[in-house]
């Protein structure tokens, strides 16, 4: 990866909406002054089927929430990245693996094309080493009646660090689904846009995540109505302990002419120290009619009768509320299945 100037484009500040709660004086200039020295990160395909072939692909800019300056930087350097081609029709039950060892500060981008009509179960993953940062770039691309359930699972360690971008675009009657999880990450931020651009387009977006000590996760959701007749739904629920940090920022757009629509989101907290903080910013956007929008935010501490009730049936304190943090984070996991 080339040098260029690090005060070449302006960077997030305090003022900005999209990163005022993201601890932008911590980690932004950082961030955008460490991947001066950024390699690409390898990314190794587990039982891929001959059906679906992974290949090096020239990268290709992302929409994003509040971080162009960042990606300037990214873009600058990245020549290619990989792209995942699933063919017409696939139908495969067993998922497939894509794996990456994260080591000093990496970038990697991944286009994943699935075919129409295939169905596809996709895990992506990343293990994080000390002190490690990763700046990940995903395109999601759903051809008619195509469907991808994905699991991204962000594995930290030590002080680690996540920068993640999602676009999905999803086409007629192509169903998503894809569950995150951020784990032992010091600092994450993850941002998704998803786009339904023909009628009966489906999409469901969840997120599960157990935050403890100083982490902070900063996510951020945008969901497209761009055609008539689509659905999509949003969870986002964490647990927080000790000084941990959550922020969410969701936004549902129809765009006119996009009747019928039926979209929700919703971010729900369990604040398991009084010490522990949540910013929540949920937002619609409504340009048509005929239209089901809705969202919600709810954040609280565990309910004391519950604890009361575990303790009286023998359960000590500590192991009520892991069971307590289990339960609520469990029907993100269900939902998943399901689909």
């Amino acid at each position: 990866m080339h040098t260029h100037d690090s005060n070449a484009a302006p960077l997030p500040d305090r003022l900005n909406e999209d990163w005022r709660f993201g601890r932008p004086h911590v980690h932004a200039r950082e961030l955008a002054e460490a991947l001066e020295h950024a390699q690409a990160a390898e990314l190794r395909g587990i039982d891929l089927p001959s059906a679906a072939q992974l290949t090096p692909c020239a990268a290709e800019p992302l929409p994003t929430i509040g971080s162009e300056a960042l990606m300037q930087r990214v873009l600058a350097g990245v020549q290619f990245g990989h792209c995942l081609r699933v063919a017409d029709g696939l139908q495969r039950r067993e998922a497939i693996t894509l794996h990456s060892e994260v080591h000093g500060v990496q970038v990697q981008q991944l286009r994943v094309i699935v075919g129409a009509g295939a169905r596809l179960h996709l895990i992506e993953e990343h293990e994080y080493g000390e002190e490690s940062t990763l700046v990940c770039l995903r395109r999601y691309e759903l051809m008619p009646g195509a469907t991808l359930r994905l699991e991204q699972r962000e594995i930290g360690s030590g002080n680690a660090r996540a920068f993640c971008i999602s676009s999905c675009i999803c086409t007629e009657n192509a169903r998503f689904c894809s569950l995150s999880t951020h784990q032992d990450l010091a600092w994450a931020r993850h941002e998704c846009t998803l786009e339904l651009t023909a009628p009966g387009a489906e999409a469901l977006l969840l997120s599960a995540n157990r935050l403890r000590s100083e982490q902070c996760l900063d996510m951020r959701n945008r969901q497209l109505h761009s055609s008539p007749g689509c659905k999509s739904r949003l969870l986002c629920k964490n647990t927080l302990t000790d000084r941990a940090t959550a922020i969410f920022g969701g936004n549902i757009r129809v765009q006119p002419h996009a009747h019928d629509t039926d979209a929700y989101l919703s971010n729900l907290n369990l604040q398991l120290s009084p010490h522990a903080t949540v910013h929540s910013l949920p937002m619609l956007e409504i340009l048509a009619d005929r239209v089901r929008c809705s969202h919600g935010s709810a954040t609280a501490p565990v309910d004391a009768e519950q604890l009361f009730y575990l303790q009286s049936r023998g359960i000590p304190l500590a192991e009520a509320r892991r069971a307590l943090e289990e339960a609520f984070l469990a029907d993100v996991r269900l939902r998943f299945e399901q689909f």
